[in-house]
């Protein structure tokens, strides 16, 4: 089901994991959403619906802070 909830909500998480990942371009950041979309749900971006695209976004975003906590800890700054 894809409402206009959802939909806004989508283009803010985007938005926001946009401001994250400064240094990857739109088509990177895209299709890095694009192939974890596929490994999540089986589906590409085309197929997916928001709600799948939504949680895809989310996820990737875990993704980075994750990895930054992480990097923050090996390096001894935690």
């Amino acid at each position: 089901m894809n409402n206009a909830n959802t939909r806004a909500e989508l283009f803010n998480a985007l938005q926001s994991l946009a401001g994250m990942v400064r240094r990857l371009r739109a088509g990177q950041l895209m299709a890095a959403i694009g192939e974890l979309c596929f490994d999540l749900h089986g589906r590409r971006l085309w197929d997916a619906e928001d709600e799948e695209f939504l949680e895809t976004i989310w996820r990737y975003r875990q993704g980075i802070q994750d990895a930054a906590v992480a990097n923050e800890q090996s390096s001894g700054r935690a």
